[in-house]
């Protein structure tokens, strides 16, 4: 539940929206993380694995989320927000795994999402995911 509502859409309301669903990922919190979700969300993990709808994604995070950060913490910086139509944004959010020194744990910590932001019929409570991909940062990444 992002508590962020879709008149009027700002810069602020996408921090504010990620800054939550970042703190429910560095808590390790797999409901809260969900909630963020669209009940039929659509999302592809870095490595190409497809899940459609909340339910199946929650199979997946309940395995990878809890203990996947260690000691460690992630970070999630909003890059871009695009408008798509009436109440639909892609974003772009570069996640990054830290250690316990909050600097990148290693060449594969920084990844590249795309989100789709919406407020679909039926949901009262602002924004969710509706879609959204996870892009690994290959170790050649910076030469294009």
């Amino acid at each position: 539940m992002s508590g962020v509502t879709t008149d009027q859409l700002t810069e602020p309301d996408v921090q504010t929206f990620f800054a939550a669903f970042a703190a429910a990922h560095g808590r390790e919190d797999v409901a809260a993380y969900l909630d963020f979700f669209d009940q039929q969300a659509v999302w592809v993990t870095s490595r190409g694995r497809c899940f459609r709808g909340r339910d199946a994604l929650g199979e997946y995070l309940h395995a990878v989320i809890p203990g996947g950060l260690g000691s460690g913490a992630v970070r999630y910086v909003v890059e871009s927000v695009h408008p798509l139509g009436e109440q639909v944004w892609l974003v772009v959010v570069e996640q990054t795994y830290l250690d316990e020194a909050g600097t990148p744990r290693d060449a594969g910590a920084a990844h590249t999402h795309t989100y789709v932001l919406g407020a679909p019929d039926g949901r009262s409570d602002g924004l969710c995911i509706l879609a959204g991909q996870n892009t690994v940062w290959a170790a050649d990444s910076a030469q294009g």
